[in-house]
């Protein structure tokens, strides 16, 4: 694909553990994002946890190198409303002036809940520009369940930044 005259400078933070990658995060410069207009859903629904299944390893490849990842198997009930409306979000009708995107974090399943993401966004906030942004000041392109949970938890605030990403 070739594409004329768009420049994405996508920054790529990883967290190594034990001479392993255990989690990264891809941030990119954006214009502007979208205040969420409420956010009470904690991401992890009860048959969200049903759905879950037993991790298997798995290889991600970038030309020459490969990361071992373990990927979690869910299967998805389609008449299940939560699946369906799990990525729904409402957003404010108004933009908002916001500099750093985060198009997408993961940790290994085996190191969540350790605040590996949340260290992982707050090097982002230190490093991204030339001043420290806030917490909240950061906005995450569409996010899973999970990824809500994460972003409310990490702004301290239900109505976090969202933009679509290029």
């Amino acid at each position: 694909m070739l594409l004329i005259g768009m420049v994405v400078h996508i920054q790529v933070y990883l967290f190594v553990s034990l001479q392993r990658i255990v989690g990264c995060v891809f941030a990119e410069p954006i214009k502007e994002a979208f205040r969420v207009a409420s956010c009470s859903d904690d991401g992890h629904s009860a048959s969200a946890r049903k759905r879950e299944k037993k991790l298997r390893p798995t290889t991600l490849q970038f030309g020459n190198i490969v990361f071992q990842r373990e990927v979690g198997k869910r299967v998805v009930n389609v008449s299940d409303s939560e699946a369906m409306d799990s990525r729904a979000i409402s957003c404010e009708s108004q933009p908002v002036a916001a500099a750093c995107g985060i198009r997408a974090i993961w940790v290994t399943p085996s190191n969540r809940r350790k605040h590996i993401a949340s260290q992982l966004l707050d090097t982002v906030r230190k490093s991204f520009c030339v001043d420290e942004l806030e917490r909240a000041q950061l906005a995450f392109s569409l996010p899973t369940s999970v990824g809500k949970a994460l972003a409310s938890s990490y702004s301290g605030t239900g109505s976090f930044l969202v933009y679509k990403a290029v």
